[in-house]
């Protein structure tokens, strides 16, 4: 049965998996996962191909026998040419030339390069919440905030192939600068970064502790990010009209309560009637794991000739 390297580069962990190609959701057959270099792209791209060497070591295989690979990362990037345009969460990360340097460091032809919402909405469509749904949005609430949007059965790229950047949709008239540059982004409200360094630790957990002990600081800074969360949601609905929003990352994972409820709350009391009633919000069918299994499942639909609907 063949197999396929998924690979999700984040801004805190790279994650390597090993699939067995299983429909319609491949089965993880090992795995590796490290932190992300924060010393430049040279690095970064090494650790991707040390960890990828790592999970294909616990099956006894090697790159050459795989069936195809690829690799979700943030964006902007091209997804044509494989080069990340910044990724302003990993220092140093900028006109890199990921694909082409990961086939180089593998020993293997090619490498499939996507934003990692959008190889997670990838996923989810063919496998997973939004399997058969024609008009949905996925979106990650984690270090940073993206998404991807598919609106009548097809990925909406844009004319530079970045369309689905809704954590720099900005969803207040003030706040602090971004990693993009500009301000009042719903990342720099509310994604884990940003949450931490608002509070002044190294973890975005500690700030939903402190406030779940009565913290008013912490209080203040979660109340923030829900209020942005809940402008982000109404934008989504009342401009894309979606019958589904599937909403993963690791800080939704562990704070639905500060993430999808607030989201849902402000999409009942504050989106248009007949939107609001269309939509649902749900976590990812795929789990955690979404952003690799997405991967893995892309390579295997363009080898097959069926990814003409997110190309």
């Amino acid at each position: 049965m063949s197999l396929y390297l998924g690979i999700d580069l984040g801004a805190s962990n790279i994650r390597s998996v090993i699939a067995r190609d299983e429909h319609p959701i491949p089965r993880i057959v090992a795995r590796d996962e490290r932190p992300t270099p924060r010393t430049g792209a040279a690095d970064v791209i090494a650790a991707i191909a040390e960890s990828s060497r790592a999970a294909l070591d616990a099956m006894g295989t090697t790159p050459r026998e795989l069936a195809g690979a690829a690799c979700s990362a943030p964006g902007p990037l091209n997804h044509l040419s494989g080069i990340v345009y910044d990724a302003p969460n990993i220092n140093g990360f900028a006109d890199v030339h990921l694909a082409e340097g990961l086939a180089k460091a593998l020993g293997i032809d090619a490498v499939f390069l996507d934003r990692d919402t959008v190889m997670a909405a990838i996923g989810e469509g063919v496998a997973g919440a939004a399997k058969g749904v024609r008009d949905f949005v996925y979106v990650t609430i984690s270090t940073g905030i993206g998404g991807a949007l598919v609106s009548g059965g097809r990925m909406l790229r844009g004319v530079s192939n970045i369309a689905g950047e809704i954590g720099h949709w900005p969803v207040a008239l003030e706040g602090p600068r971004c990693g993009c540059g500009s301000y009042g982004c719903v990342e720099s409200l509310a994604a884990g970064r940003f949450l931490a360094e608002a509070y002044g630790v190294d973890d975005a957990a500690r700030v939903y502790a402190a406030a779940a002990s009565g913290d008013s600081r912490a209080v203040a800074i979660l109340a923030r990010a829900e209020a942005a969360l809940g402008n982000l949601a109404i934008t989504l609905v009342n401009g894309l009209n979606p019958s589904l929003i599937v909403i993963g990352g690791s800080i939704a994972e562990h704070e639905p309560a500060h993430t999808l409820e607030p989201m849902r709350r402000a999409i009942d009391t504050r989106a248009f009637r007949v939107a609001a009633d269309a939509v649902r919000l749900v976590p990812p069918g795929l789990g955690r794991d979404v952003g690799m299994l997405g991967a893995v499942i892309s390579a295997r639909e363009r080898l097959a000739g069926r990814g003409e609907w997110f190309l």
